[in-house]
């Protein structure tokens, strides 16, 4: 008996450990593939998300937003894919056409909602701000033109999640759901063999 209580609890603690990692998948990615970094065609793009608190400092998100609030949200080509590091030169931009528009997706099942729309010609970074108010999955979507009729198009996809820090509390409140419905379960079967009468 103690066996299948300590089974059922460690079946409730990993299916909640599960719901957890869910819950706090945006702070999984490591190392430079979280700077923001996204290809729209031929350039490469770094996304970033400023904002600046009560005690006057700034800081920069790539992957996760951890607050609402005013937002800038900056966009810059970083280079090209045939050579990363060199910086683009005005001659590479000078006659690019950007489009930056910001999504918001509740769920999966919803069409994300467009927010807002920030155009720009003949730059190599562009910033826009916003007023975060609600949880979710973001998309910024880049389309960059060019004078010859290319056109290219890129996503980057980041969260705003204001109560971070609540991915134990929910691995908490699911392991006890899980652990207190298996419970019931196993007190409300039926016996596998009738019972012997007395004699």
């Amino acid at each position: 008996m103690f066996g299948r209580a300590l089974l059922i609890a460690l079946i409730a603690f990993f299916a909640g450990a599960g719901l957890s990692a869910r819950a706090a998948a945006p702070q999984v990615c490591k190392g430079d593939a979280c700077k923001g970094v996204f290809a729209v065609g031929p350039y490469l793009m770094v996304f970033f998300a400023t904002q600046t608190h009560e005690e006057g400092t700034a800081q920069r998100y790539y992957r996760e937003i951890p607050s609402f609030g005013p937002t800038l949200l900056n966009i810059e080509i970083a280079g090209c894919e045939d050579d990363p590091t060199r910086p683009p030169q005005f001659e590479d931009v000078k006659d690019l056409d950007v489009e930056a528009s910001l999504y918001w997706g509740r769920n999966d099942l919803q069409r994300p909602e467009l927010l807002k729309t920030f155009r720009a010609h003949g730059v190599a970074a562009i910033s826009f701000d916003y007023d975060f108010q609600e949880d979710g999955k973001y998309v910024v979507a880049v389309n960059l033109r060019k004078p010859d009729g290319s056109d290219y198009h890129g996503e980057h996809m980041f969260f705003v999640i204001a109560a971070a820090d609540s991915g134990l509390l929910l691995a908490g409140v699911a392991s006890a759901f899980l652990l207190g419905f298996a419970v019931l379960v196993w007190r409300l079967r039926k016996p596998v063999t009738p019972q012997v009468r007395p004699r």
